[in-house]
């Protein structure tokens, strides 16, 4: 092969490399952005829905209310009290409607105070001092202290009722730590959002910038503006929910590795919140797709030849 014949065939190629170019779009460029940028927002998300698990079962923790009826009471009042302890709205209910209560009773008590202590009083007292009593967990929304308050109030006017004790200062510090913590992570997400925003919208600009020629010519055509629009717009919401899906699908993968190795991780799983999420991440790529594509190729549609260049 003689140097003028390669200087032309390496000339040649170039040129139809630029003409494969001018004419294509790199659909696999695209939908891999689109997928690592919404991975990573909707990994937070998940981050999100585990911190809201978190956030119920330590409310669920320091919501615990330990009541405490007097000794001397008839069948009657302490059935009475029982059965509408049972009925209160604010305590934290299992599937079945039944409320969390553990009753301890002064045999119970006894008991439990000797294994832990080793000494029986039995031996220097004959009757039990002790006083059986009902553990109630409080439901997640009322455990804000206006409404623990008059939970408070509400149990001590029992007649039943000796004592009512309640962890006040543990319960207000989590609270509060609780809160400053979701304003923090609040904060960030949405600093992650518009982030990821900006990167597929950047992508999508930078993959119809080798269409701007195309665009061109079909406005020399006397194509209309929705006729140039439609097919852009249309395969960059595709792009965008293809990736939202995929980008599903790994978080998922992800999610079971994470049961698999770590079991505890099943308690804080809340199937409804994560289905959700993963709707959320398909219809925002779709979204950011329609935008951004919309934005992109208003703007080449009207640019001056010169800015083509």
């Amino acid at each position: 092969m003689t140097i003028p014949f390669f200087i032309e065939y390496v000339a040649e190629t170039t040129t139809k490399r630029r003409q494969k170019v001018l004419g294509s779009f790199p659909y696999a460029t695209v939908i891999f952005s689109i997928t690592l940028s919404l991975s990573v927002i909707g990994l937070f998300g998940l981050i999100l829905i585990n911190a809201q698990s978190i956030k119920t079962i330590i409310h669920n923790q320091v919501g615990e209310v330990q009541v405490y009826v007097h000794n001397h009471i008839n069948d009657s009042m302490s059935t009475a009290f029982k059965d509408g302890l049972f009925q209160k709205k604010y305590l934290i209910r299992d599937a079945a409607g039944k409320p969390d209560i553990t009753y301890i009773s002064q045999e119970q008590a006894k008991e439990e105070y000797i294994k832990q202590t080793g000494q029986d009083f039995t031996k220097i007292i004959e009757e039990n001092p002790l006083r059986a009593s009902y553990t109630i967990h409080v439901s997640e929304k009322f455990t804000d202290s206006l409404s623990m308050n008059y939970i408070i109030e509400e149990l001590n006017t029992e007649p039943a009722v000796y004592e009512v004790i309640y962890e006040e200062a543990l319960l207000k510090k989590v609270t509060r730590n609780i809160r400053n913590a979701g304003i923090v992570l609040a904060a960030f997400a949405l600093l992650l959002t518009i982030v990821t925003f900006f990167l597929i919208n950047n992508t999508i600009k930078l993959a119809l910038y080798s269409q701007r020629f195309l665009i061109r010519s079909m406005q020399l055509v006397g194509a209309r503006p929705f006729f140039i629009q439609k097919p852009f717009v249309y395969r960059a919401m595709v792009q965008g929910a293809i990736g939202g899906i995929i980008a599903s699908g790994l978080l998922f993968a992800l999610q079971q590795y994470a049961f698999v190795s770590i079991e505890d991780l099943k308690k804080l799983y809340v199937p409804e919140h994560t289905y959700i999420l993963y709707a959320i991440l398909i219809f925002t790529g779709g979204i950011i797709g329609l935008i951004s594509s919309f934005l992109s190729v208003r703007k080449y549609m009207y640019l001056s030849l010169d800015d083509l260049y």
